[in-house]
């Protein structure tokens, strides 16, 4: 079937384009600034350019379906409205606790509720892979980074065993007799895995009807990927061990950056082509049954499909609406420039080599950096933020307890403790560094009186209290000390005695 044929003839499909253009339009409108966010990632972050590709991606995958099989269209379901207004309502409240992430999600699970409402449950369902691929829309990912970091250090040490190359790990640390190697967050291999689940994804649902062989593809655009990124460190260091640290170098940026990516893609698109279906166009009987059956079930009115328009912008424009009333109650901060400057030289230690260990919080409004009154070896960090906004966070990817680049994560964990009769839930988090030196971090959120590291009760308490218009931002309160100096259990002490002080 040819789509351009069809869109003159098709009055159900030039209906579903001109519907489709305008539900981009409303959503552009009425969810503006988490579109921006997502578009502004997609052009700025090499992690997430795919992003860019999806909505034309979705479009042949629509096209593809309609092809092989007409759109069975029936009655409009205004009561899909209801999912529209859930997830509205999810953004809402993600707007509200500055979580960008779920605020994208759910403007994206708002799209198949407006097919739903306006084409009915058929049409959904038939075109439901779709509209899941257009999910991957979403900027996310940055959250597996330290785990994919774990799994290529394991992987690659591993190897380098087993090849029997001596070896010494100690975090994220590698150290040979050639050299000493960090499995930074560049080499969590975050963006080869995205672009391989994004390809298998998208080639497992245009040529693959299979459930079981669309799984397969899918799950070798994961594994393979992380398999792959663990062998390229891998093969670093045996460079370095048998030749020289430039070499290792120089062999990383050349071969991961096109020959070792473009063979993955190969054998990726290879397995596909092995898995994937000899997809037969629809036949012209079966188009003219279709079209027959969307006769006897279209029963829509102009008048219903009129009703089934408002409903759904309504449904799309009251979580938005309510939103810039409960932003305009939100009082301006003013930051002095004292302040701001004070703000910034702070955040410029963690940059400054001469640093040995160092808090960034960029968009903080103030922070008050010690040493403990009854300790100088132990350091204090009270980050305030008096409101939110866009890229401005208390719980953000961009706030870091460390430099990366200086300290590797040895472990980390929720760890309850007792503070008078009150028990608090404390982030405490061991670096080591590459000479071996350890330092210990603890840390909370505070918001409102409530104390936590708990970041999800702290999200929820933000949105509780942002409603209430009680408090519209929060604090950090930090505490470290290097091990050598002052133990655990002492720094325990001294961080409940810290936050008592600040409640």
């Amino acid at each position: 079937m040819d789509i351009v044929n069809t869109l003159r003839t098709n009055k159900a499909m030039q209906r579903a384009v001109i519907e489709a253009v305008c539900l981009v339009a409303l959503l552009v409108l009425f969810y503006l600034d988490t579109v921006a966010d997502m578009v502004h990632l997609w052009m700025n972050s090499e992690t997430y350019s795919h992003g860019l590709f999806i909505v034309p991606l979705t479009a042949v995958l629509i096209f593809s379906r309609l092809q092989r099989k007409p759109l069975k269209v029936n009655a409009s379901q205004p009561l899909a409205a209801l999912g529209i207004l859930f997830f509205s309502a999810c953004w809402l409240i993600s707007e509200l606790a500055q979580i960008n992430l779920l605020a994208q999600l759910s403007l994206v699970a708002i799209i198949p509720f407006v097919v739903w409402a306006l084409y009915g449950f058929k049409a959904l369902w038939q075109l439901k892979s779709a509209l899941l691929f257009l999910f991957l829309a979403v900027p996310v990912g940055d959250f597996l980074i330290p785990h994919l970091q774990q799994i290529t250090a394991v992987l690659s040490i591993a190897m380098i065993e087993f090849v029997g190359i001596p070896v010494y790990s100690d975090g994220l640390y590698i150290s040979i007799p050639a050299g000493n190697f960090l499995v930074a967050e560049a080499c969590s291999g975050i963006r080869f895995l995205i672009s391989s689940i994004t390809i298998a994804i998208f080639y497992a649902l245009l040529y693959i009807d299979s459930y079981k062989r669309r799984l397969v593809m899918i799950s070798a655009g994961i594994f393979v990927p992380i398999l792959a990124n663990g062998m390229r460190v891998f093969l670093i260091i045996v460079i370095a061990h048998l030749g020289n640290i430039e070499a290792a170098t120089g062999f990383d940026h050349i071969v991961y950056g096109w020959v070792f990516f473009s063979f993955v893609m190969i054998m990726l698109i290879w397995l596909g082509n092995a898995l994937s279906d000899q997809i037969e166009p629809v036949s012209a009987d079966e188009e003219q049954n279709a079209k027959a059956e969307n006769k006897n079930t279209t029963t829509d009115s102009p008048r219903n499909i009129g009703v089934a328009y408002l409903v759904v912008a309504i449904a799309l424009a009251i979580a938005p609406l309510s939103a810039n009333l409960i932003k305009q109650a939100q009082p301006d901060v003013a930051v002095a420039s004292k302040l701001s400057e004070h703000v910034s030289k702070i955040n410029d230690l963690y940059k400054q080599p001469m640093t040995p260990w160092a808090v960034y919080f960029p968009n903080a409004d103030s922070i008050e950096l010690n040493t403990w009154s009854n300790n100088q070896a132990v350091t204090t960090y009270k980050v305030l933020f008096a409101t939110e906004a866009d890229d401005k966070e208390l719980i953000n990817f961009e706030n870091r307890l460390f430099n990366p680049d200086r300290w590797s994560i040895k472990s980390k964990k929720m760890k309850p403790i007792t503070i008078g009769e009150q028990i608090i839930e404390v982030q405490y988090t061991q670096i080591v560094s590459l000479v071996g030196k350890k330092r210990n971090i603890l840390m909370v959120y505070k918001t409102d009186g409530f104390v936590s590291a708990n970041t999800w009760k702290i999200k929820g308490h933000q949105v509780i209290n942002k409603l209430l218009q009680t408090d519209f931002g929060g604090q950090a309160l930090i505490m470290s000390a290097d091990q050598a100096d002052v133990s655990q259990e002492q720094l325990e002490l001294l961080f409940g005695q810290f936050i008592q002080q600040e409640q």
